[in-house]
């Protein structure tokens, strides 16, 4: 029989003798693979753990394309260079064969796998030494609820956004959800698409507060320098967005007071020291760690050939044009002729590090919980408590207090806010899903025909091909 193998991140097996005494080290780089059939004992399940964090750090995922791409969609970046496939994208003329969303499409499932493989070791192994077993199930399963999300963002959904029910045609377009690691070839027979709501009611059980984030340390002790493991901060943040994305206004706003009200968070006073290869801990609830070894290529996309890069990407002049006058952001999302020393002229000052990879990529900081719960009171009719969370982001960033007074007029603001204050980070074209504002990049969702279809990401060709008639297609594609 054909093993099916895992990788995982050798992260806190390393053992070190020094002066007789042992010390595991806990961030230590991508070491070893195993059969998912040797998690036999709590020490391997834990490491299978963290090698399970390795699936977000592929630049078909969150090394690059998943967040690069819901900008280049959107209006915040363009195609500068030669690849036919991120044209595709910039142009909003996807086909169901571009390279780029089959290789996302598998690494995502593939990070499922690997959860999924931990989360039953875990439930099978009963030694009394595994006294965490709960810890290590609760994380992965945030980490599967992460993934789901992020299917769902693209692939799911209808014309109107999430969680909005049936399309015009009567159907409720999820992903295919697998909670069972593939372990044989029969395991991976194709399976056909769930609906949304079941997509979102797997998310919401991965993220239970009683069943699985009381589980979840407060702060993880594994998070000295940066917070890369994820603990009760980072699963109630996720779960605040993923309430947003739900229209649960009330359980948003109280996720994100939740996150808010944690001890040791807050904004950092300047923007621009929020990026480069340091994690500052008080305003990202959750990063990822790059390093030399296991690089990303964002800057290598963004930068010049003369500067070591590729020159694929570079930020868009709308994006540029979106800031006030005075938003220090600016600088950042939109660099100058003036920041020739430390990044080529319209690019981001967020991803510089082109040469050894190792910017981290920030999955959720607190400015993004504080528009979160900004959004949420709106929505509820609470503008003041909105109005005072978006200053909190706005002063931050140099400007005065909104204006907006009226429940729409907020709305639109945290929606402009949310684009320059989290641009180049993957928001915005989710963020137009949303609102139903996808108009602004020209696609017309009343009219499912033309345009309307392209609220959604064609499923991959040949997982299409591959499945019969069992996966179903996006509609349009």
């Amino acid at each position: 029989m054909k093993k099916i193998y895992i990788i995982i991140t050798i992260l806190a097996a390393t053992i070190i003798s020094l002066t007789g005494c042992k010390k595991v080290v806990e961030d230590q780089q991508p070491q070893n693979s195993i059969s998912a059939s040797s998690l036999t004992d709590p020490a391997s399940i834990r490491s299978a753990l963290l090698g399970s964090y390795n699936g977000l750090l592929s630049a078909n995922y969150m090394g690059l394309r998943y967040f690069i791409f819901a900008d280049l969609y959107a209006d915040n970046i363009t195609e500068v260079g030669t690849f036919p496939s991120f044209a595709e994208i910039y142009n909003r003329q996807i086909s169901a064969g571009n390279v780029e969303v089959q290789n996302m499409w598998t690494t995502i499932y593939s990070a499922i796998n690997r959860v999924n493989t931990v989360i039953a070791a875990a439930n099978a192994n009963n030694a009394t030494t595994f006294t965490d077993k709960n810890q290590v199930i609760a994380e992965a399963k945030v980490l599967r609820a992460y993934h789901y999300f992020n299917l769902l963002r693209y692939w799911g959904g209808n014309e109107k956004g999430y969680n909005q029910g049936p399309d015009a045609s009567g159907k409720s377009w999820g992903v295919p959800i697998r909670t069972a690691p593939t372990l044989t070839p029969n395991d991976a027979a194709p399976i056909a698409r769930s609906s949304e709501d079941s997509v979102w009611l797997q998310i919401l059980a991965d993220l239970d507060p009683a069943q699985v984030i009381a589980n979840l340390p407060s702060s993880h002790p594994a998070n000295t320098s940066y917070n890369w493991r994820i603990d009760q901060k980072v699963a109630n943040a996720l779960l605040s967005r993923v309430y947003l994305y739900r229209g649960n206004w009330a359980g948003a706003e109280a996720s994100a007071t939740t996150v808010i009200n944690t001890a040791g968070q807050s904004l950092l006073p300047t923007y621009a020291s929020l990026y480069g290869n340091v994690g500052p801990k008080q305003e990202t609830i959750w990063t990822l760690p790059f390093d030399p070894t296991n690089q990303n290529s964002v800057a290598f996309f963004y930068f010049t050939t003369g500067r070591g890069g590729r020159n694929e990407i570079s930020a868009s002049t709308g994006l540029n044009n979106a800031h006030e006058i005075g938003d220090v952001r600016k600088r950042v999302n939109y660099t100058t002729a003036a920041d020739v020393a430390l990044a080529p002229a319209a690019k981001t000052l967020k991803y510089t590090r082109v040469a050894t990879g190792d910017d981290y990529i920030p999955q959720i900081r607190l400015a993004e919980v504080y528009l979160i719960r900004a959004e949420a009171r709106a929505r509820q009719g609470n503008t003041i408590g909105a109005s005072a969370d978006l200053n909190v982001v706005r002063n931050r960033a140099g400007l005065t207090n909104t204006a907006a007074i009226t429940q729409a007029d907020i709305l639109m603001a945290i929606l402009n806010e949310r684009r320059v204050e989290l641009a180049h980070e993957g928001h915005r074209f989710f963020d137009l899903r949303r609102y139903q504002r996808l108009d602004l990049i020209g696609i017309d969702i009343t009219n499912l025909t033309t345009s309307g279809y392209k609220c959604r990401w064609p499923i991959p060709q040949q997982e299409l091909l591959n499945s019969g008639s069992i996966l179903s297609p996006n509609p349009g594609y």
